[in-house]
């Protein structure tokens, strides 16, 4: 992922038992969005603020969601509190 002023942020994916890859892709848009919101950044304003940091949390957060995904059959994403902290 680039940032807006052009930082490149990678985060490797989480290490499972694959056993159907089905909504992950999903689950990454939703983890992401919920992390947003959970920093008070869905806003044009607040996504802008996000430094770094904040994004690597916010990518290793959505990894770890659709790595839980993948390791369920069907498309299974996590609720919020299988998840841990952001």
């Amino acid at each position: 992922m680039f940032t807006r002023d052009g930082a490149a942020i990678a985060v490797p994916g989480e290490k499972v038992d694959v056993v159907d890859t089905i909504g992950a892709g999903d689950t990454v848009n939703a983890a992401l969005l919920h992390g947003l919101d959970t920093l008070g950044a869905l806003s044009p304003a607040a996504l802008a603020e996000l430094g770094v940091e904040d994004w690597t949390r916010l990518l290793r957060f959505a990894a770890r969601a659709a790595a839980i995904t993948c390791s369920r059959a069907g498309a299974q994403p996590p609720y919020a509190s299988e998840l841990g902290e952001l």
